[in-house]
């Protein structure tokens, strides 16, 4: 074969893989603007309000793209009613792997759980879905910039950045089996007026790792968060940290539910900072100074150096009651949570 007859034919080869793949793109694309279109009708049957003014599908030739104009969905799941309402939102797909679909909706989002409408408003804010063989969503996760938020209560909270994600494996068939994998990060995270840890400054490091274990039943929130914690349900925390004022802190932790669905928490760390969090406690009256004098003695002699030139305690903590406390000494009370 001669150079010209190979170029010739290296041609025809793109060619037909462009025109196969051209023919591809807007084939998938087609199915996805009916797919949609069923999805809406399907959940309008269940009862579900879907409301939104759609682009056709774009993109070509990287992704399949379209835009949900004013959207609004509202009903109920699990026996739990909600109501959102949120800006343009641009949904996107990519031709290699149909099983992950992106939603970006940076701008202002409302929700109502029946309590009350809570607001986010963020200047960046991505939702990616990952779909099973069967097409049902088995993870997500998301990425958010420049958040802030605003509660049913009027508090608010804030953060600069962050990323959760979560994942579900299969029903689980006793306590002890895996439900969901979580995670979870925020940087310079502000916490709702009021809930006061060591200060009312933000958080500059928070972050949490773990799995749920245990059935939880389809149902409202607070009935199947009972359900579980009677099951024998509780939260595996692998990974935990935070950083606020004069303390750091990261371990690991197993968390339970009480009878008023309060968590009780059993948690191994490494802690930082600890003689100055002491004294500021003390100096805010929240321990009584002898003591913080005590819990300084105990300190002192735990304390080892780290290979950056930091003293660091290796203990545990627990939360029960409503008080976080170390052995015997209650350090500081707890906000209860408010569940809808």
């Amino acid at each position: 074969m001669t150079h010209r007859a190979k170029i010739l034919a290296a041609i025809a080869v793109v060619a037909v893989l462009a025109g196969g793949y051209t023919a591809y793109w807007f084939f998938v694309a087609a199915q996805f603007d009916k797919g949609i279109d069923h999805w809406v009708t399907f959940q309008r049957q269940r009862g579900f309000t879907v409301e939104f003014e759609r682009t056709p599908i774009s993109g070509f030739p990287l992704a399949f793209r379209t835009t949900f104009r004013n959207p609004h969905i509202a009903g109920a799941f699990a026996g739990q009613g909600f109501d959102w309402r949120g800006p343009d939102v641009v949904g996107s797909v990519s031709p290699i792997n149909l099983y992950a679909m992106s939603f970006s909706g940076p701008g202002h989002h409302s929700l109502d759980l029946g309590v009350g409408s809570a607001t986010v408003d963020a200047k960046d804010l991505t939702l990616r879905l990952g779909l099973d063989g069967f097409g049902q969503v088995s993870a997500l996760a998301t990425r958010f910039a420049d958040l802030k938020g605003a509660l049913p209560d009027g508090r608010t909270v804030a953060a600069a950045s962050g990323e959760a994600s979560l994942k579900a494996g299969p029903p689980p068939k006793t306590e002890s089996d895996p439900l969901l994998q979580f995670a979870a990060s925020a940087m310079n995270l502000k916490l709702p007026e009021g809930t006061v840890l060591l200060t009312a400054d933000p958080l500059g490091e928070a972050r949490v790792a773990g799995t749920v274990k245990g059935r939880l039943p389809p149902a409202p929130l607070r009935e199947a968060l009972a359900s579980w914690r009677d099951a024998g349900g509780t939260v595996e925390v692998t990974d935990f940290a935070a950083a606020q004022a004069t303390l750091s802190v990261s371990g690991s932790a197993t968390v339970a539910l009480d009878e008023t669905l309060q968590p009780i928490v059993a948690a191994n760390l490494k802690a930082r900072g600890l003689s100055e969090t002491l004294d500021l406690l003390a100096s805010q009256r929240r321990i009584y100074p002898e003591d913080a004098l005590k819990m300084k003695l105990f300190v002192k002699g735990a304390e080892r150096d780290t290979k950056d030139g930091y003293k660091e305690v290796a203990t545990g903590l627990t939360i029960q009651g409503g008080y976080l406390a170390w052995g015997p000494f209650k350090l500081a009370k707890v906000p209860p949570i408010q569940w809808p």
